[in-house]
């Protein structure tokens, strides 16, 4: 077909579905344009809200482990304070108690010196007075040798006198002996029942002994929280431009 068989009307209708084509072509790589950099503007966006709420989260973390890490710090101290009032009672009752032990073995030591002292003043009256005893014996036998000899007796009847003297003041004598060591045996009894005593009553009240309480653990300070990094994320390759490929594409369309 010759160029020249064309009417004119077919040319301009071809003319105008060129530039159309062209125009549309031009239009759509705008658009992909567009859109390309509505992603990138999304995703940057979508980046620095993904950091903001990254680090929203970090500081809300450790606001929470602040606040609680002050509650277990009040806890702890009124737990140590109830502890320090524990101990100073113990303190109380161990005073008290060492103020009733003095005083019992105050008095523990007390009686036993009244107790000593009144058994040993009892063997000392005792002793005196069987030393009294055994003078007056003695000078009443003395008084009987005495009327005898102004009797001026002679013979064997003299002498079962002067031999029944010496017994007498020998049985006395050994019986003395005897009654001083039944004496002196039942004084260290009473001595040492004395000493029991004493030393019951001495042990009858024992120190107090303190009981143990053991300090609360203190809190340990929070460790700050770690900013997790927002995901990565992509939007692809950009679209390309009307290059002169693109234009004789569309002018041959």
């Amino acid at each position: 077909m010759q160029l020249s068989s064309l009417d004119p009307i077919s040319l301009g209708v071809s003319a105008v579905s060129t530039g159309l084509s062209l125009f549309g072509g031009i239009a759509q790589n705008r658009a992909q344009q567009q859109e390309y950099k509505n992603q990138r503007a999304y995703q940057s966006a979508t980046a620095q809200f993904n950091q903001w709420q990254a680090s929203l989260n970090t500081r809300l973390s450790n606001a929470a482990a602040q606040q609680q890490y002050w509650q277990d710090t009040v806890s702890y101290n009124q737990s140590l304070a109830y502890v320090h009032q524990l101990r100073n009672f113990e303190l109380t009752k161990e005073a008290n108690q060492a103020g009733v032990v003095g005083q019992t073995r105050a008095a523990a030591g007390a009686e036993f010196m009244v107790n000593s002292e009144a058994v040993a003043q009892q063997y000392q009256e005792v002793g005196m007075q069987e030393a009294v005893a055994f003078q007056q014996y003695q000078y009443r036998l003395l008084q009987q040798s005495a009327a005898y000899q102004a009797l001026a007796q002679e013979g064997n009847t003299a002498d079962r006198f002067v031999n029944d003297f010496a017994r007498q003041m020998g049985d006395y004598q050994t019986l003395s002996e005897i009654n001083e060591g039944l004496r002196s045996r039942q004084y260290r009894r009473d001595q040492l029942s004395s000493v029991a005593r004493y030393l019951n009553a001495y042990n009858s009240q024992p120190f107090y002994e303190k009981q143990q309480y053991q300090d609360p653990i203190a809190p340990y300070p929070p460790l700050p929280a770690l900013l997790t990094p927002a995901a990565p994320s992509m939007t692809g390759a950009a679209p390309g431009g009307m290059g002169p490929l693109s234009v004789g594409t569309s002018l041959l369309g």
